[in-house]
């Protein structure tokens, strides 16, 4: 430790090393320990611990070649592939080529819609997207708070009473049951 000449100037560190690998003893001066150790600086040693790297880099290829395994690989795992194809198949069928990659859990690879069709999703419970439908816009909020509060979670519709066969333009939906909105 070498204490501080000045009033409120941190205490300095100066500590000694030695090269494991070629011996040279060398010292740095800090103001906070630091907490890995710092390169030799001899021009000889840094030619030596190259040296060292390859002889390592040579030693793991040779265990791979006698054991016969090839390196970790990336992409090989299951759900990866499941991702690339399903990927593959949409850009096939349906002609995108703008899905997002690099997405996390909970956010859509599906690309952004158009501004106008964005809007329209948007405003599909506003005002205009269900009077056309018959429902005014009381109604419509409190369908809303309704189906936010889960009043419809046990209704969902089975697929095997969606009608196979309709004709163009006819609802494909059988009506269950209705219920009024107070």
């Amino acid at each position: 430790m070498i204490p501080s000449d000045t009033f409120l100037e941190p205490t300095k560190y100066k500590i000694r090393y030695q090269c494991d690998l070629c011996g040279h003893n060398y010292t740095r001066t800090y103001k906070v320990i630091p907490k890995n150790d710092p390169a030799c600086p001899s021009k000889s040693c840094q030619t030596k611990q190259q040296l060292v790297a390859m002889q390592k880099e040579m030693a793991n290829l040779k265990r791979m070649v006698e054991a016969g395994a090839a390196p970790a690989q990336t992409g090989s795992n299951v759900r990866v592939h499941a991702v690339d194809e399903t990927a593959k198949i949409v850009m096939e069928d349906y002609q995108m080529s703008d899905l997002r990659d690099g997405i996390r859990p909970g956010e859509s690879v599906a690309p952004k819609l158009p501004p106008q069709q964005q809007a329209a999703a948007d405003n599909y419970f506003g005002n205009k997207g269900l009077q056309r439908a018959g429902i005014s816009p009381k109604q419509a909020e409190l369908l809303g708070r309704r189906a936010m509060s889960g009043a419809f979670r046990n209704s969902a519709v089975a697929p095997n009473q969606v009608l196979p066969s309709s004709r163009s333009g006819e609802s494909p939906l059988r009506v269950i049951g209705q219920e009024k909105l107070k």
